[in-house]
C-alpha cells in the first residue's frame, strides 16, 4: 500500500511540472506575438505620416493663389510691359501659375489664353482682373464682353466676375456696342490670332533667309568677277 501511494505522489508531481512547463511556453508564445505587434505599429506609423505629409504638399500644389506683378514685369508671349493695377491698363492683366510654381503674367487676354495653350503641362491655375472690381478672378469663371474698348493688344475684352456686372456693363454702355459672349469663343479669336502671327514670322524668316542667300550669292559672284579680272591683267 505504501509503495501505491509513493507512486501515486510521485505520479501527481510529474503531472504538476508537464502542466508547468505547458504555461511557460504559452506566455513565452504570447510575448513573441506583443512583441510582433509593436512592430508593425512603428512600421506603419512612419507610412502613415509619409503619406500625410504627400496629401499635404498635393493639396498645397492645387491651391496656388494669384500675385501682384512687380514693376517692369513684361507679358512672357509678347514681351510688352504688363500694366499694375493702378494703371489705366491694368484691368486687363492677366496671370497664369505653371505646375512648378512659377507666376508667368500677361498683358491682354489674348496672350493669356495662349499661353495657357503652349505649356507642357496644365496650370496650377489662371487668373484675370475684374473690369469693374479690379480683384483677381479665374479666367474659366470670367464673363467676357466684347466691347469698343482699348486695351494693351487690341483684343477688346472686358471680363466680369459675374453675369450680373457683364450685363450691367452692357446696359449701361449702349455706345461701346457691348456683346456678352463666352471664353471659348475668346479662345478661339486667340487661337486665329496666334495662327496669322505664327505664319507673318515664318514668312519673315523666309524672306530673310532667301535676301542672305541672294546676298551670298552676289558676293560670291563679285569674288568670282574679280578673280578672273586678276587673271585676265
Amino acid at each position: 500500500m505504501n509503495k501505491f501511494f509513493t507512486f501515486l505522489l510521485a505520479l501527481i508531481f510529474m503531472v504538476g511540472i508537464m502542466a508547468g512547463c505547458g504555461t511557460g511556453t504559452t506566455e513565452s508564445q504570447r510575448d513573441t506575438a506583443q512583441d510582433a505587434n509593436v512592430e508593425q505599429v512603428d512600421v506603419q506609423q512612419p507610412e502613415d505620416e509619409t503619406a500625410h505629409e504627400s496629401n499635404a504638399t498635393e493639396n498645397e500644389h492645387n491651391h496656388a493663389h494669384p500675385a501682384e506683378p512687380e514693376e517692369g514685369t513684361t507679358c512672357s508671349m509678347c514681351n510688352m510691359e504688363v500694366y499694375l493695377k493702378n494703371h489705366e491698363m491694368g484691368k486687363f492683366t492677366g496671370q497664369v501659375v505653371t505646375a512648378d510654381g512659377q507666376h508667368l503674367y500677361t498683358d491682354d487676354l489674348g496672350c493669356l489664353l495662349n499661353q495657357i495653350r503652349i505649356l507642357e503641362e496644365k496650370p496650377q491655375g489662371a487668373w484675370v482682373r475684374d473690369y469693374d472690381t479690379l480683384e483677381w478672378i479665374p479666367v474659366e469663371q470670367a464673363i467676357p464682353v466684347r466691347a469698343s474698348i482699348e486695351t494693351p493688344m487690341k483684343m477688346g475684352f472686358a471680363l466680369f466676375g459675374t453675369e450680373e456686372a457683364a450685363n450691367n456693363f452692357a446696359t449701361q454702355n449702349p455706345m461701346l456696342s457691348p456683346v456678352i459672349t463666352t471664353m471659348k469663343e475668346v479662345d478661339k479669336i486667340a487661337l486665329e490670332r496666334r495662327k496669322a502671327k505664327l505664319a507673318k514670322m515664318k514668312e519673315a524668316q523666309e524672306k530673310a533667309a532667301n535676301q542672305n542667300n541672294s546676298e551670298m550669292k552676289d558676293t560670291k559672284n563679285e569674288m568670282n568677277n574679280e578673280m578672273h579680272g586678276n587673271m585676265n591683267q
